[in-house]
């Protein structure tokens, strides 16, 4: 399988709203091809989420496998998951700030806030309606990471302090946790 080619900042795609795909569409072998290729080169690029948008396609297709990163040891393994027309529906009042990347704008880093807790819903890749409450942090964050992009916004414009945004060298030098060890 071949990388699909990507998106990156200042290709006014990414600011775009992405438009509804409707349901008979996703039982179609190639929509069913698309999400495979784009689970491919999300692991083939190192990230936990990619959406359409990020590929050249102005559609509400997410895909997200969180596992680690180069960044992010630490994390959890987390079943795959589709997002096709997802919507937020709720969130906790509670926002934590933490370090974000984009597959979009690579090598940068910064910190974003970004709700603790979401109520989400969405089509999976069968077409059936779902529903969950998001309530693992790093799992909520990438929702609406991914979730942001099929509404044309990138992190960049969540961060309240642009003083953080930083190139990946720099970050890794930098973040408690993350600076390589001697």
């Amino acid at each position: 399988m071949k990388r699909l080619p990507r998106t990156y900042f200042g290709d006014p795609l990414l600011r775009e709203k992405a438009k509804s795909v409707p349901l008979p569409e996703i039982k179609k072998p190639s929509f069913q091809k698309l999400i495979k290729q784009m689970f491919f080169t999300m692991r083939e690029v190192g990230g936990v989420g990619l959406a359409a948008p990020q590929i050249g396609l102005p559609i509400q297709l997410a895909v997200i496998k969180i596992g680690k990163t180069p960044t992010r040891q630490n994390l959890t393994a987390l079943p795959s998951v589709v997002l096709i027309n997802p919507k937020i529906e709720r969130h906790s009042k509670t926002e934590l700030q933490d370090w974000e990347g984009c597959l979009s704008l690579p090598a940068v880093r910064g910190l974003v806030p970004r709700y603790k807790q979401i109520v989400v819903s969405y089509y999976d890749e069968a077409g059936k309606k779902q529903r969950k409450v998001i309530d693992q942090f790093f799992q909520a964050r990438v929702f609406q990471h991914e979730i942001d992009h099929l509404n044309g916004n990138l992190y960049v414009d969540r961060m309240r302090d642009m003083e953080s945004l930083m190139t990946l060298k720099e970050y890794m030098k930098r973040v408690p946790g993350k600076a390589k060890k001697k």
